[in-house]
Order: structure tokens, then sequence, then C-alpha cells
């Protein structure tokens, strides 16, 4: 896979470094937007019917986010982001495909011409290699770190994106750490983590009397960040009918405790992250699309690790350093090279476990899959994966994948936890995910 360090690029250090690329070229042949020609400054560009896209249509046919196009080396890569009905890249049906020049996009009853300008454009890159925890020399990290720095200082809220184990909260900490709330609360709420039955109590507050076991007044997430920043992890995972309550705490900047008719005054910064797709949520159902709007103000995209892999020996050296002990071995160089070219499907927390296990155990445990504590679990035969797996013709081709993907999940985490004694923290520190995970899935495939 290409990454950063392969894009037509020029770096300018003179006074404040910046990256000059070219710019995409969307040209509408057919649908609503039929004649309009959209050039969008970036590597990356979102297509969709939703207001946060790079290329809005008016097509009621096209989802909100619909598929993401991206420049890579001297071609432009189209990935489909999960739409209602597809996208067909020069008539073929596509999931993730590269595009050849003069290629055409037909999604919905919109058909686009896509080409990578020749006009370029300058992007702002940051002098820094780390804010607070977050670490990188690439040039995503440092795109994100220059967009990071324009923010902290004010009060926008901010919807941080990204798959699991690439830093989220760390942007958060970063944005209060470097804005003028630094000296005020940081209060992290995990919207997955609540019960469903006191989630609104955690977040608004109580009354005495309210509920049974209400024995006082109690004030919730909210009050607690007064004059500081409120962390909204995992908040895709929100009740809707919590979701109403939510929307007017943001507009209003006042909460009202569960019992009460009397409303508190907040003065807080919103700062939300999810791994989920909003915009598919809202097209589902499962969000409201006004709240949506309200929490993206200021989107900020994590990229995979695999995306910046030149990254990968920088952080390597950084948790070396916070983790190796006396008399522990250094990480050497051909396990790094060896870390280079791995995908990383857990992301950053998963090469922090891998070297983790580098410095404990010595380069073979970290580098053989087949030592690991689950794998250990596993039976002698089937020899194959292949072998294992049965093949019914009837079922759809993605639901099958789903399902031995489902089943591998169960039986991988299965093992872990019994190696672990039930053990969350360390089955989830073998599966390179994060205590949560571990305990979504305990609840969604019943007794592990």
């Amino acid at each position: 896979m290409h990454d950063e360090r392969t894009l037509p690029f020029t770096v300018h250090l003179s006074t404040e470094p910046k990256l000059s690329i070219r710019k995409i070229r969307f040209e509408v042949v057919k649908g609503p937007d039929q004649s309009l020609v959209v050039d969008v400054a970036g590597t990356e560009a979102r297509v969709g019917s939703g207001k946060t896209c790079d290329l809005v249509l008016k097509d009621p046919t096209v989802s909100r986010l619909h598929l993401s196009v991206r420049v890579e080396g001297d071609a432009i890569r189209v990935t489909d982001a999960g739409s209602r009905n597809g996208t067909l890249l020069d008539n073929i049906r596509i999931v993730d495909a590269w595009a050849r020049p003069d290629s055409t996009l037909t999604i919905g009853a919109t058909t686009l011409r896509l080409r990578m300008s020749s006009d370029m454009v300058e992007l702002p890159l940051s002098r820094r290699d780390r804010i607070g925890g977050l670490l990188g020399q690439s040039i995503p990290m440092r795109r994100i770190f220059a967009l990071l720095e324009r923010i902290a200082p004010t009060d926008t809220t901010v919807l941080v994106e990204g798959e699991t184990g690439t830093g989220k909260e760390l942007v958060a900490e970063a944005l209060h750490d470097e804005s003028p709330r630094a000296r005020g609360p940081f209060i992290v709420f995990d919207c997955s983590a609540a019960s469903a039955s006191l989630i609104e109590s955690e977040l608004f507050g109580h009354v005495r009397g309210a509920f049974t076991g209400a024995m006082g007044d109690r004030p919730g997430a909210f009050e607690a960040a007064n004059g500081g920043t409120l962390f909204l992890d995992e908040v895709g995972e929100l009740p809707l009918d919590l979701q109403p309550k939510l929307l007017r705490a943001l507009e209003n900047r006042e909460v009202r405790r569960v019992g009460s008719n009397n409303a508190h005054k907040v003065d807080v910064r919103i700062v939300a992250a999810t791994n989920r797709s909003l915009v598919h949520e809202v097209d589902r159902g499962r969000f409201r699309e006004d709240l949506y709007y309200r929490l993206a103000v200021v989107p900020v995209r994590l990229p995979p690790l695999r995306e910046r892999l030149g990254d990968v020996p920088l952080l390597v050296k950084h948790f070396e350093e916070k983790l190796r002990r006396p008399g522990q071995s250094a990480v050497p160089e051909n396990l790094i090279d060896d870390f280079c070219a791995r995908s990383w499907p857990g992301n950053v927390r998963e090469l922090r476990n891998a070297v983790a296990r580098a410095v404990s155990f010595g380069t073979h445990v970290a580098s053989e899959p087949s030592t690991s504590p689950a794998a250990a679990e596993a039976p002698a035969e089937p020899a194959t994966v292949e072998e294992a797996m049965t093949v019914d013709l009837a079922e759809p081709l993605f639901v099958g994948r789903e399902r031995v993907a489902e089943a591998f999940e169960r039986k991988y985490l299965a093992a872990a936890l019994k190696q672990t004694a039930g053990n969350v923290s360390r089955a989830a520190e073998i599966a390179g995910v994060n205590r949560k995970f571990i305990q979504r899935a305990m609840k969604r495939f019943g007794n592990l």
C-alpha cells in the first residue's frame, strides 16, 4: 500500500512549513448537479449529500457520506464508505479501487468524472512532531497537528473520528492542554460504559429523590466540566432518546438535573469521539442529524497506523523508552523493520502492546504470532483456515464473511479470557484492543 511518502508533494520550510499538492477535480456529467465542477484542496476528499462532505451533491439517492477519494502517488484511490446503493467505477461496482485518468464514478443517479488537477494547493504543516500524547513526523500527522494548533485556543466543538486505537482521547487532551481552559477540569464521559438507566443522571446530574437510590443532589459530567473541557467518548453509543437532551445542552450551554425544573448554566468546551461513521448512523436512523452537525463543527479524522507507517520507528522508540526496564533488551532494528511492514488493525495501541512484548520477552515472542497466548489455545487441526470454513452458496458472500469473522472474534476472545483467567484488562492487552471492546463483546456473545 502507498503511504504518505509516495505523494507528489513539496514541503516548503522557509517560514511556516507547507505542503504543496495537487487538487482533486470533480466534474458532474449527469444528475441534479450536472455541469458542476469542484476542485478540492487536499490529499483526500469526501463525497456525499451530507453538509460536511467536500463535494456535496443534491441527488437524494446519494448517501450522506458515499465515498472518499484519496491522492496516492500519481493515482487516485476510490473507497466506498458503506453507501446505501454502492459505487460504480467505470461501470464496475467497487469497494476499494484505483481510478485511471478520466475515470467515471456513478453513485445513485449521478455520474462524476474524476481527475487530478494540475493546479497545486498549499496546506499548512506543523513544525512539531508531537502534541500532548500524540506523536508523529509523517505528513498526515503534521497536518493534524497544524489543525489542532489552530483550533485549540478556541471554544469550537470538535468531533474526532478514527478507528479503535488511533488515539482519539489524546486529541481531546491535547486540545484541552493547549487551550485557555488548561487550568480547568478535563472530564471524560464514556457514552458506551454508562448504564442505559443511569446515563442521563451521569451526564446531567440528579436531585434527591429523582429515582430510587437518589439519596442526595449530584452534579453530572457537564457541571463537573464547568470551566474546562468535556470529552464525550464513543458518542455514537448514546441512546436515541437521550440525544435531544444532549442537543439542547450543546445549544444552550445549560443542563437540567434529573428530577429538577431548574436549569444550570455551564461553561464547557465539547470534544466528542467515535469509531463509528456517524453519517451512516444518521442514514440508518440511529443518530440525529441535527446533533451530528452540532458536534461536527470541526471534524478531525485520525489516520490509521497503516496510513502513516513512516511513524512506526519513532513510536517504537517512544514506547521502548516508557516500557523498558533495567536489564531488558532494546527492540532490534530487524524487528522494527518487520513492524514497518505490518498493517496494524489495532493501530497504535496494538503497536504499543507489540513493543511491550518485545522488551519483556525478546524478538521471537514479539514477532511470531503463533506464540501468542490466544494462538496457543487454537487446536492443531484443521491445518488451514480454508479447511475449517464451510461454504453455503445459498448464503450471500458478505453475509458469510460476517459470520466467519464473528465466529473467529468469539473464539479468539474466549481463548484470551481463558488464558488470563477472565481478567478483562489482560485479555484486552493480548488482543490489542481496549477494555470496552472486550466488555461489549462479552455482552454481545454472552458467556465467553
